[in-house]
């Protein structure tokens, strides 16, 4: 089209009787539906039926309480306007991100919450073994006390304290165990703050 057939902002704003700063925030608004194009100034300029949508934009804005928000998504109801399908697509992408991690969240809960059933019943094993341990000592003393040492035999002092050492072995696995369950559990419950290099690295440091 020629220059001159184009109309001007501040054409357009005579002619629509509003403030020319006015048409060119609808343009920013609408502009995928009042289609402007641009002088060699990188001005706006308008056709007569880009006029005519300006028109009809300031005849819905005239609508009690109506604001160019609510006139942008009545044009994209009725098909006039593309919607914001990459902003729609964002926020479902964001939807979809947060429920994941949020599954991710409780079913690192729900592991943790199972490490500590684990090491709360070693620890209670770990109690008994302890108080076997300890039986066992207090046998071997009151056997002491009861007869001369010179009477005991060795095979009834030599069968005592291969008791005690089995229960101390049973007593250092125990041990073992409730630490390495510790670790673990400590190490799972950071594992959400640590980079993936260091993930791999924390959990073979446990062995």
């Amino acid at each position: 089209m020629n220059q001159a057939a184009y109309i001007t902002t501040r054409e357009a704003a005579e002619r629509l009787q509003v403030h020319a700063r006015t048409v060119r925030k609808w343009i920013d608004t609408f502009e995928e539906y009042i289609c402007p194009d641009w002088n060699e100034r990188g001005h706006y300029v308008l056709t007569e039926d880009s006029l005519l949508r300006l028109a009809e934009i300031k005849n819905r804005l005239q609508e009690p309480s109506k604001s160019m928000k609510q006139v942008r998504e009545d044009l994209m109801r009725e098909g006039k306007l593309r919607g914001d399908q990459a902003f729609q697509k964002s926020e479902e992408e964001n939807s979809n991100d947060t429920a994941k991690t949020l599954t991710y969240l409780i079913e690192s809960m729900e592991n943790v919450g199972d490490m500590m059933e684990e090491l709360f019943d070693r620890m209670e094993r770990l109690e008994d073994h302890m108080f076997s341990l300890f039986d066992s000592f207090e046998d071997m003393e009151q056997k002491l006390i009861a007869v001369n040492y010179d009477k005991v035999s060795s095979n009834e002092v030599q069968q005592m304290f291969e008791d005690i050492r089995k229960k101390q072995d049973q007593l250092r696995i125990e041990l073992r165990n409730v630490n390495f369950t510790q670790r673990l559990t400590s190490a799972t419950s950071e594992q959400g703050l640590l980079p993936r290099r260091q993930k791999k690295a924390r959990f073979f440091g446990m062995f």
